[in-house]
């Protein structure tokens, strides 16, 4: 195998105040991102904020793509959320302990497929049958938030399942609810539209907090995230059985396909521009190791994509910017 930290090679150190900025705004739209995610994954936010670090540090280590950002995703996390709900009892602290072994398993898969040099597999993949998949699963998770912005239950099923659901649902309609959401969006569509390197989404989760606490929105009838935990996750393999990881087995093989080709896809991009290449194999172990990392530290499966407002800010830095967004 090749040296640790391949992405580094010919870094200079004239870059290094740039890049420190970069990552410091990966940061900022990491946090927000990491705990809505996990909640699209259905485990507690906290896990989110928990798979960031090894995922960060171990993609960093192995991975080859100066560009790529590595973390839990929307697709990922809907997908964790279904395999995991189709083998949970119901049970939170079961339904967390698979989520976190479908991240491991995950993990494990892409390893194995980058030792036996499996990445020309990505090549298979039709993109636009890719896009058309993650399409449909942003629209299904799009179907599983809107509840949540009118203050409604909502219901199970498919997406017009979901949609239907709701419409049955509008009279029972939080007007509060509705402009605490409504005004997050708007905030955040303004900023990116008006100033691109403001952290957004990490502007309205502040200000959403300090809203929530001056004026005792969940007396008035707001959902909150609630009691976050503190401190640092415990470092081990979840407490699941030799069933459960094989239940997980197949839908792990699907969860790998579509993180890998997605991220794959967006790191060649990059690359072009930046006069570099990736090695397809060589991204197959990083992704695995980011994974496992995120699984044993109570994490989530994490998939690759990039941090445009990074790019920006590190225009021209041939460097690495390895970053964690969150879900599952």
């Amino acid at each position: 195998m090749p040296g640790l930290f391949p992405s580094l090679r010919g870094y200079r150190w004239q870059w290094l105040g740039r890049d420190a900025l970069a990552g410091a705004t990966v940061w900022a739209v990491l946090v927000p991102e990491a705990l809505a995610y996990a909640t699209i994954a259905g485990v507690s936010p906290v896990v989110g904020l928990y798979a960031a670090p090894a995922a960060l540090i171990l993609y960093a280590v192995l991975g080859s793509s100066r560009h790529l950002v590595v973390g839990p995703m929307a697709a990922t996390a809907a997908l964790s959320a279904a395999i995991v709900g189709d083998a949970a009892d119901g049970s939170g602290a079961h339904f967390a302990a698979l989520t976190a072994a479908l991240a491991v398993t995950v993990g494990l898969a892409a390893l194995l497929a980058g030792l036996l040099r499996l990445g020309f597999l990505a090549s298979f993949i039709s993109e636009p049958v890719l896009k058309g998949f993650i399409v449909g699963l942003a629209l299904t998770i799009v179907a599983g938030q809107l509840p949540k912005l009118f203050g409604v239950e909502g219901g199970p099923g498919e997406f017009f399942e979901k949609i239907w659901a709701l419409a049955g649902d509008l009279g029972a309609t939080s007007g509060l609810t509705v402009l605490v959401g409504a005004g997050s969006l708007l905030l955040i569509l303004v900023l990116r539209r008006t100033a691109p390197v403001v952290p957004g989404s990490l502007i309205a989760v502040a200000l959403g907090i300090a809203v929530a606490a001056a004026f005792d929105l969940e007396s008035h009838g707001v959902a909150v995230v609630g009691d976050i935990d503190t401190g640092l996750p415990s470092f081990g393999f979840p407490d699941v059985s030799l069933d459960d990881l094989g239940g997980l087995a197949a839908g792990s093989v699907g969860v790998l396909l579509v993180a890998f080709a997605e991220g794959l896809g967006a790191a060649k991009n990059y690359a072009v521009r930046g006069h570099y290449e990736v090695d397809a194999d060589r991204e197959l172990i990083g992704l695995g190791a980011a994974g496992l990392g995120a699984g044993l530290s109570s994490g989530m499966v994490v998939n690759g994509s990039l941090s445009k407002t990074a790019v920006n800010w590190s225009a021209g830095a041939r460097t690495q910017l390895s970053g964690v967004f969150v879900a599952p």
